[in-house]
């Protein structure tokens, strides 16, 4: 069985809010220590954050304690952006197996840590299991990282963000550090994961039939713009929903499946149009015979898919309970995307229940897309670990 609890505490001096947010966990978790305690604190924490985690780790007895900062934090609560915060989460289970580690050459943070990574958590997720990872954004390569990770380790789910707040900085233990890569690997507990990309499929879903590397010149044997063209055509309110969203490419990331929904694509960048030969270059490289649907993300698209995406996390718990989870939200979202408070914690609770929670507002999202691992942007990625099956 898991026990987890969350605390958080706002606007007080920083080592009194630690406390506060520890004394809370611990107590919600109905245990007297945690193995793990994941911490998340705003960035102007930092000249306090190894006494703030010397705090949480006397309060909550965890071996191992792992967070990074934030531009906002959150709990199952409430989200806290531009406020002095502390969020935690305590979690203990006889079966739960932890293996926390901290890289700090911030150089390593890409071509060398997915080697070294995979060699330190290959013991613990060797049979299922997952990651969190929180890394630095110096030095870090995304796709190299997370390269090296499956070449050595195969297929393991791989959750988390990049720390971010002035300044940004990571946490492991009592250390508090900037420039590495800090974590935890988890095992015992089945992940289910849940990536919401903020965005709306608009027109039909196409096959690529000429491409160059990450260059879309022709789709459905036509020349690339023009679909692009008639995908927002079919926009109501084109022009004025236009105005106000982002256009982007979704990458069908199972070639097999259809009819193809929201969270079978990998949202990517639109990195450039050259009308004189129809063509659209994409921030991902892509293969001719994939299938490609043009989106959009603003609020209304925003909460269209994570409503979304949480149906179908709840459907996945086939009514098991969340024991804890993890919620990575892009600083992109919250208030300045919604226009109000506490958007997507309220939305996770009215089709989850409440359960204890912990999460920031980050510089990107890690997240898998099927049986692979992805960087994300503008990305709410929410991992829960349900209750053990009656």
């Amino acid at each position: 069985m898991i026990a987890a609890g969350s605390g958080l505490s706002v606007g007080r001096s920083l080592e009194d809010a630690a406390l506060e947010a520890a004394l809370q966990a611990l107590s919600r978790s109905g245990h007297d220590h945690a193995d793990l305690a994941l911490v998340f604190l705003s960035g102007d924490a930092y000249p306090s954050a190894s006494r703030i985690l010397h705090v949480i780790r006397r309060v909550t007895g965890a071996r191992a304690v792992v967070g990074c900062s934030g531009v906002g934090i959150l709990t199952d609560e409430c989200e806290v952006e531009g406020e002095s915060s502390v969020a935690v989460l305590t979690i203990r289970g006889e079966r739960l197996a932890v293996t926390p580690f901290l890289l700090e050459d911030q150089e390593r943070v890409g071509d060398e840590a997915g080697a070294e990574l995979a060699d330190r958590v290959g013991a613990t997720v060797a049979e299922g299991g997952c990651l969190l990872i929180l890394p630095d954004v110096m030095g870090l390569n995304p796709p190299a990282l997370l390269s090296g990770l499956h070449d050595a380790l195969g297929f393991v789910p791989v959750m988390g963000a990049v720390a971010a707040g002035m300044p940004l900085f990571e946490l492991f233990n009592t250390d508090c550090v900037r420039g590495g890569l800090a974590g935890v690997a988890l095992s015992g507990a089945d992940p289910v994961v849940g990536v919401a990309q903020g965005c709306m499929p608009i027109g039909e879903p196409y096959v690529i039939t000429r491409a160059e590397a990450n260059v879309i010149l022709e789709i459905g044997s036509r020349p690339a713009v023009e679909i692009l063209r008639e995908a927002i055509r079919s926009l109501e309110n084109a022009e004025e929903r236009i105005r106000h969203a982002g256009l982007f490419a979704g990458l069908a990331m199972d070639p097999a499946k259809s009819p193809l929904e929201r969270g079978d694509f990998l949202v990517r960048n639109l990195a450039g149009v050259d009308q004189s030969s129809g063509a659209i270059a994409v921030a991902e490289p892509v293969t001719v015979g994939q299938t490609i649907q043009f989106q959009i993300r603003d609020a209304e698209s925003s909460r269209e898919d994570l409503h979304s995406t949480l149906q179908g996390l709840a459907k996945r718990l086939e009514g098991r309970r969340p024991a804890f989870g993890c919620y990575f939200n892009c600083a992109g979202r919250g208030r300045g995307l919604f226009g109000l408070p506490d958007h997507d914690v309220t939305l996770i609770r009215e089709q989850l229940g409440k359960f204890p929670l912990v999460g920031f507002f980050g510089n990107g999202e890690f997240a898998p897309i099927g049986r692979r691992n992805f960087f994300h942007t503008y990305t709410g990625a929410l991992v829960v670990f349900p209750e053990d099956r009656p």
